[in-house]
């Protein structure tokens, strides 16, 4: 359980005035709204990129740089108006051990008043007695992994749907066909020859395709036929839109590693902190070699291990795996999508810190969340901008598309079905009842003109006309009379 010292009732006072107070170590005395100390308030940082940079021979405000320094910076100024070397200073210390901030903080005699870095807020710190604000930064383990481009096949066109899917469309142009042949000739005539159904099949497949693949119509004179060709190109036009957005993302993506997830580097050589490896080994049933960090440098010499092909990735913190990325020579690391073990980052105080000032600094930091001024730091320091950030983009992470995401289509397509069915029975109803009113000679006047359209469907012609252009184009297996 994370514990974090913040008065409500002081939040929803706003900490407005603050009275004449001296905070427990005896440095600081609050007065109108401003701290000031016969001694400034000691911030201890390590250099850590990107969360913070400073330098062990300097002290110099402009030797401090990072994440968590300016968010330090506009915290203290927002919620304190304290100025920096007058009110405050900062300390850069030697290394970031587990044990170095309770080393800095916790003694009577620590040389920290504040502690902000790379500090993550953890109950075995707060047990310890550390004293923390509100978080102000969310982090995660990132994992890092080599951005080795794969090389692909020939197939990559087919990589948009799933064999699942391919295969429904292949069944609906074998299939769809026969309906529609049977809908257009069977509403004027009877009977059908086999022969003749034959040649009228192949010609509704071929014009099945030709609506899927360009979106020509289907030559089809007759309601019931007419409604099942509305749907079909309707489907037609929906799959064709979606397959072309998909290839085009599928062939314009690189694709940097077989490796899209922690679960993929299961049994492949991989480093972390020696505080992660339980965690990562209970949680992932990934067993990993421990890092040994006690350094910016070192941090970098494992990533390099990693753009070496020695290490199959490196787990850190994802805000200093970004960092490493974003800068590294050549874009040659990557960073996965995927992000683990969430927790946040906190600015720690000693536990002789006045209470007020720790809620001061609280309410400042939400107040910075809630305007966006801390995700706009983040954005700076972690070089979300960097090109070798977005080459991580991988082309296997995006989703094909399957036969569940579109079967509403099918669904469609067998309402038509349905429906043409229905209007072929009702006309075929409607003629025998006007054969029974005595009208048939005028219905078989108006069938011989309804016949003469759907007879080039029967017979297996492209289009309504005697003479077709794919007739002179295309070799049938029929002769045209």
């Amino acid at each position: 359980m994370k514990l974090i010292h913040l008065s409500i009732v002081t939040i929803a006072l706003g900490v407005a005035v603050w009275g004449q107070e001296t905070t427990a170590n005896g440095n600081l005395t609050a007065v109108a709204g401003n701290v000031t100390s016969s001694t400034a308030f000691i911030v201890c940082t390590i250099p850590l990129e990107p969360m913070a940079q400073c330098s062990l021979n300097s002290n110099a405000s402009s030797s401090f740089s990072g994440l968590s320094i300016a968010a330090f910076r506009e915290a203290a100024k927002e919620g304190l108006g304290w100025v920096e070397g007058v009110d405050y200073k900062f300390v850069c210390v030697d290394t970031d051990t587990p044990t170095t901030l309770e080393e800095k903080i916790l003694p009577a005699d620590g040389v920290c008043d504040a502690f902000i870095a790379s500090t993550t807020i953890s109950s075995e710190r707060t047990a310890a007695g550390v004293v923390w604000a509100y978080p102000y930064w969310s982090g995660s383990i990132g994992i890092i992994t080599k951005s080795t481009p794969k090389s692909t096949d020939g197939w990559a066109w087919t990589k948009p749907f799933t064999w699942k899917l391919w295969l429904a469309i292949g069944l609906t142009v074998i299939i769809l066909p026969i309906i529609v042949y049977y809908l257009e000739v069977l509403s004027i005539k009877r009977r059908v020859s086999f022969r003749d159904s034959m040649k009228g099949y192949a010609e509704a497949t071929w014009r099945t395709l030709w609506v899927m693949i360009q979106g020509e119509t289907m030559g089809v004179s007759m309601i019931g036929a007419r409604i099942v060709v509305i749907v079909l190109s309707f489907v037609a036009l929906i799959l064709s839109a979606s397959y072309t957005a998909n290839l085009a993302a599928f062939l314009t993506l690189k694709s940097f590693s077989n490796v899209n997830s922690i679960y993929d580097l299961q049994g492949l050589a991989v480093s972390t902190v020696e505080v992660y490896q339980d965690r990562i080994l209970s949680r992932y049933g990934l067993k990993t070699v421990e890092a040994v960090i006690a350094s910016g440098e070192d941090i970098k010499d494992e990533a390099a291990l990693v753009a070496q092909g020695v290490l199959a990735g490196f787990l850190i913190d994802a805000e200093v795996a970004q960092y490493l990325v974003a800068t590294w020579p050549d874009c040659a690391l990557t960073l996965l999508s995927q992000s683990i073990e969430p927790y946040d980052y906190g600015l720690a105080f000693n536990p002789r810190t006045d209470g007020d000032i720790v809620d001061a600094f609280s309410l400042s930091i939400i107040r910075l969340l809630e305007d966006g001024t801390i995700a706009e730091i983040g954005s700076t320091y972690l070089l979300d901008d960097s090109p070798c950030l977005k080459q991580g983009i991988n082309s296997d992470e995006i989703g094909q598309i399957t036969f569940m995401q579109v079967y509403g289509l099918w669904v469609l397509i067998a309402a038509g079905v349905v429906l043409g069915l229905f209007v072929v029975l009702a006309l075929r109803l409607y003629k025998n009842r006007k054969d029974g009113w005595g009208l048939a000679g005028n219905m078989r006047q108006l069938q011989r003109l309804e016949s003469e359209k759907a007879h080039n469907f029967e017979k297996g012609d492209s289009r309504e006309i005697g003479r077709s252009d794919l007739l002179r184009s295309e070799s049938h297996l029929h002769d045209h009379t």
